[in-house]
């Protein structure tokens, strides 16, 4: 029933704004709202209906709202700012050691454009590296890769955005840590990003982070990440997508250092103009669990995951998405292969 209750209420919301916006299409401010939701059916059946690993789509058996949010935004050309309110299992599983005020806060920051091409953000946004979002409507497939579960979704910090030129953008933040609103510990964590569009066909990116911070082997650890993607786009219709993560991360009980990395790779290929078929495999490897609680015997697996997307119109799309786990570490603790099938419909109203 609250489900119910919180998709009609997006959908009347989304109308109001709607309205909003094409009343006042001189005005610097605008308004936006957006809803993701979905069904999943796990085959490990697992406990309490709670998928393992996961934190986007994680319900099994249960029709419930990923994500949903309305926004505030305004642009000028000198200042900028913007400020999201959010609910879904999505923020309840991403945000729940913040401040119960800050779980409801997607996105909050303001911005002063420093230079011609370099703006300055203070506040929460989301993460500076990375290819996948943390929104389904702006990736090839519904579910996210573990990659993308496992390194920061939103920042809260200092931002610093630069266009070099109109092919290559960097950007700088000093931040309150890994994937945290509200500071754990004394110390800021810093990164950089760059991204280039070499030609037409090939799209290189490039972003690490460096931070002291509370891990699952102990409290202020430094942690470096790297992350490395190349997108090739030989056709109109088709491209794909390299990613690696790595990791390394003090251990504070021996003189030696621990990792994890995760390779992913991403294709989409358009059937029609509202027919996609996207694919992705990863192999994720953390014997280590500096990133993900294997229960204390390593997490290794790999995942295949399809995803057959409609999208009627620009702002929405529906999907199906099968998905395969398997590998030397168990998915559901009982066996280790599973089957994942889920569906969800996303739309953004502008």
């Amino acid at each position: 029933m609250q489900t119910r209750k919180s998709i009609v209420f997006i959908f009347i919301l989304g109308l109001f704004l709607k309205y909003f916006n094409s009343e006042a299409q001189e005005s610097q401010m605008k308004f936006g709202a957006y809803v993701d939701s979905y069904y999943a059916y796990d085959f490990s059946e697992p406990a309490a209906n709670q998928r393992p690993y996961v934190t986007q789509y994680d319900k099994h058996n249960e029709f419930n709202i990923n994500h949903g949010w309305i926004q505030g935004a305004y642009d000028s050309e000198r200042v900028r700012a913007s400020l999201a309110i959010q609910t879904g299992t999505y923020p309840a599983n991403n945000y729940g050691a913040e401040p119960l005020m800050a779980r409801f806060i997607y996105e909050a920051y303001a911005g002063y454009k420093l230079t011609k091409n370099g703006w300055l953000d203070v506040g929460v946004f989301g993460g500076h590296f990375g290819y996948e979002s943390a929104l389904s409507l702006d990736r090839e497939l519904l579910s996210p890769a573990l990659a993308t579960e496992y390194t920061p979704y939103y920042q809260s910090g200092i931002r610093y955005t630069h266009d070099l030129s109109e092919k290559t953008q960097f950007r700088a933040v000093v931040v309150n840590g890994w994937q945290n609103i509200q500071e754990t510990n004394n110390n800021k964590s810093v990164g950089i990003a760059i991204d280039h569009q070499a030609s037409e066909q090939l799209f290189l990116s490039y972003g690490n982070y460096y931070g002291k911070d509370v891990s699952t082997l102990g409290d202020n650890v430094w942690r470096l990440h790297n992350n490395a993607l190349l997108k090739w786009t030989p056709t109109d219709q088709f491209y794909a997508v390299g990613i690696v993560d790595w990791t390394l991360q003090e251990d504070p009980d021996s003189e030696d250092n621990v990792w994890a990395t995760f390779y992913t790779l991403i294709t989409s290929y358009e059937l029609t103009k509202s027919w996609e078929i996207n694919g992705r495999y990863e192999y994720v490897t953390d014997n280590d669990e500096i990133l993900i609680n294997g229960a204390g015997i390593g997490f290794g697996q790999s995942i295949v995951s399809l995803s057959l997307n409609y999208n009627p119109i620009d702002n929405a799309t529906i999907r199906i998405e099968p998905k395969w786990y398997g590998g030397p570490s168990t998915y559901s603790f009982s066996s280790e292969t599973a089957f994942v099938l889920q569906g969800g419909l996303a739309i953004r109203i502008e």
